[in-house]
């Protein structure tokens, strides 16, 4: 009968005693000989049939010995516990009779097992090594394994060829070289970087006047592989036709960026062959940003180009360009940064450039495919939160049908949110749709999305008694416009209510030289408490505001615009009376005027039902007698430009939001955060307050798009809350 069979204890004497090392903790190898050996032995540690495993001989004659240890062979076996007695003796189950094995009481180290069967080979160890990394690689690996696999590389490994060139590709690792051992394909290799691991090279070849008979260059893609940096890697294992092979790496290599390794594979592919699965790989691997302009290289009429790219930090990419394309033949754009992508024909809003057309319609390659004389060439896109990482370049990525893609590299610039956004109004028409389109589906999300950092105090300089505990203050707020500080300070200074209080007047870094040495000057002129305080960063005058209350401890806060001016002496004291009867839990406004008397605010209310709910100016534009003799009322919100107001509720709101671009949305939506907060907003009817604005008047067209940009956002930020408030 064939079958072996291990009896449960078994007893042959004498065993010889045999080498063994250890290849991880359930295995080890042991180099042993006896008469005769079949290629696949069952094994079992101490003769325990419970500990069985069928292991494969690696074998050789031993043509000097006795008969008894004429064959030499090497096997794995399961490791012995040194725990339990009797555990070093091995058992084969040969057919006919077992072999028992006495394992030597300390293992050897593994370069001092394969020094010694080397020594016991003699001729045959290159076969036997050949063999026994068949089983090795076969195996579960291990570190020990692994090891043991590159140690005998080491020694059977003949020399194969040269890597001259490497680069970085994603997660591959580009190679160039030379070789007369593998063909063109895929072949499976192992890398020594330190350890040992598999790897596989897709590669073509190509012809090279420089070797010799049979050699040829190679180029390709390293695969599946720990492998991120070409520098660790110190040599390439492969099994060739004859055995074992290493690629060598040259020691003047050549060791390419990310960018240029595409342009590698290129020629690479021009110059080579490579089997059509392997070529069709690499030719996807080629189709990456290189760094160049590849549009303006293209055979169909497609072309791009880009008037300015921008990053809005911590919100991410605005783009205005124009792609040329009369016969659709891009079927996407794709924003790319690293490993960061945004598809951003998804997202563009497309406009008219007339300009692109005629400057096309004259070129004979492109002025046919211009028949229908569409001039939506244009686009205007905000990418979100793509944000370029350092030292990774920037560029759009074209589909084209039937050629692959294109790439157009952007050279972006970095700019702050609202002076970014703000460039584009001058590019629009505030009469078209499409420029609605643009502030509703660029600017108002990209403004949204911006991280603006709050302003900041830099310095403050106090002229006279000033208190920054006082129970009541005036804060000031000047933006860069030009204000005459004369008549204000006299208006505060002859209220007797306002003059033995404190004031913190804050402007920007920017003016505050001239502002400064003025509000200094007038300051003891009359004899007033005043903090002046020089901010950074301040785009309106409700971050001066922010800034000045931020730079005092008034328990209530009389915040006054530098657009705001005072009509009459005793306003701040009715307001204050106001804000008093309702326990100091409201923020109460003056009726706001044009300087014609009409009315600019008097009072936001609440307007329609459901999803329809908005808040309204009633009474703008009406002359000041329409509102009668009213008392004071709570309304759905205030006024920032004059008010007064608990400086803790303030604070504990965050203050204004700062993704607006006028102050009348950032006063609104400061006003429903408190009233959220448990402060509504209450209406004083009988103070009147000026608000002149001077500059903003200069630029309408501007003006109408910046207004549409903040309802957009404001509806977006409060529509939801609004549509369920009661009042």
């Amino acid at each position: 009968m064939n079958e072996v069979i291990i009896p449960e204890r078994t007893h042959i004497s004498p065993a010889p005693t045999v080498a063994w090392t250890p290849l991880g903790e359930n295995a080890i190898l042991i180099m042993g000989a006896c008469d005769a050996i079949p290629s696949k032995v069952p094994v079992a540690l101490d003769g325990n049939p419970r500990n069985r495993v069928e292991t494969m001989a690696l074998t050789w004659r031993r043509p000097q010995a006795e008969p008894s240890v004429g064959v030499g062979f090497i096997c794995l076996a399961p490791a012995p516990s040194p725990d339990r007695p009797g555990a070093g003796a091995i058992l084969l189950g040969r057919p006919g009779r077992p072999l028992r094995l006495i394992l030597t009481p300390k293992p050897l180290a593994l370069p001092a097992f394969l020094e010694a069967l080397a020594e016991e080979a003699g001729p045959a160890f290159p076969t036997v090594v050949d063999g026994l990394l068949e089983v090795l690689l076969a195996g579960k690996s291990n570190p020990r394994r692994l090891r043991a696999v590159g140690l005998l590389l080491q020694s059977v490994a003949k020399p194969g060829g040269f890597i001259e060139v490497m680069g970085p590709l994603d997660e591959s690792v580009f190679l160039q070289g030379w070789t007369s051992n593998f063909a063109a394909g895929r072949t499976k290799l192992l890398i020594a970087h330190g350890g040992l691991s598999p790897a596989v090279l897709e590669a073509g070849t190509f012809e090279r006047g420089d070797l010799g008979d049979g050699a040829r260059g190679f180029f390709g893609l390293l695969e599946d592989c720990p492998v991120r940096h070409p520098g660790e890697i110190e040599r390439l294992y492969f099994r060739g036709n004859d055995g074992w092979r290493a690629l060598e790496v040259y020691e003047r290599h050549v060791l390419l960026e990310a960018s240029t390794v595409p342009g590698h594979l290129r020629d690479g592919l021009q110059n080579g062959v490579a089997p059509q699965g392997t070529a069709e790989k690499l030719r996807r691997a080629s189709q990456r940003f290189d760094g160049r302009d590849t549009v303006c290289l293209l055979d169909v009429p497609v072309r791009a180009g880009i008037d300015d790219a921008t990053v809005i930090e911590d919100a991410g990419v605005l783009i205005i360009g124009w792609l040329f394309d009369p016969e659709r033949k891009v079927k996407a754009v794709t924003l790319r940064s690293g490993a960061q992508a945004c598809v951003v024909d998804r997202l563009w809003t497309r406009v008219q450039r007339p300009d692109v057309t005629s400057a096309f319609m004259e070129d004979p390659r492109f002025g046919p495919a211009l028949a229908a004389r569409r001039n939506s060439h244009g686009f205007i896109v905000f990418a979100p939160k793509l944000i370029p990482e350092p030292g990774q370049p920037l560029y759009l990525e074209f589909e084209v049908d039937g050629t692959g893609p294109a790439f157009l590299p952007l050279d972006p610039g970095r700019g702050q949110a609202r002076r970014t956004l703000e460039r584009i109004f001058g590019l629009l028409d505030p009469r078209s749709s499409t420029a609605s389109t643009v502030v509703e589906r660029q600017v108002a999300p990209a403004l949204q999305a911006a991280e603006i950092a709050p302003p900041r105090a830099v310095e403050n300089l106090d002229i006279g008694a000033f208190d920054a505990e006082a129970p009541l203050g005036v804060v000031i707020g000047l933006d860069h416009r030009h204000r005459e500080l004369s008549a204000l300070f006299a208006l505060l200074a002859i209220d007797p209510e306002i003059r033995p209080l404190p004031i913190v007047i804050a402007a920007p870094a920017e003016s505050f030289d001239r502002t400064g040495a003025e509000a200094r000057r007038l300051a003891r002129f009359y004899g007033l408490s005043v903090r002046l305080v020089v901010v950074e960063g301040v785009e309106d005058a409700c971050d001066a505001l922010e800034a000045g209350v931020r730079a005092c401890r008034f328990q209530t806060v009389a915040l006054l615009s530098g657009a705001a001016q005072i009509r009459m002496p005793g306003w701040l004291g009715r307001l204050e009376r106001a804000y008093r009867g309702r326990g100091g839990q409201c923020v109460a406004s003056p009726t706001l005027l044009f300087e014609d008397n009409s009315i600019r605010w008097a009072g936001a209310w609440l307007e329609g039902e459901g999803t329809a709910r908005h808040v309204v100016n009633r009474f703008v534009g009406y002359p000041l007698e329409a509102i009668g003799n009213l008392g004071p009322m709570e309304v759905a919100a205030g006024a920032s430009e004059c008010c007064v107001l608990s400086r803790a509720a303030f604070l504990e709101v965050g203050g204004f939001a700062r993704n607006y671009f006028t102050t009348a949305e950032k006063g609104l939506d400061l006003c429903l955060k408190l009233r959220m907060s448990g402060a509504p907003s209450l209406w004083v009817p009988e103070v009147e307050v000026y608000v002149v604005d001077d500059g903003e008047t200069q630029r309408p067209h501007i003006d109408a798009l910046t207004q549409l940009a903040d309802r957009t956002s404001f509806d977006r930020r409060w529509a939801l809350a609004i549509s369920n408030m009661r009042g």
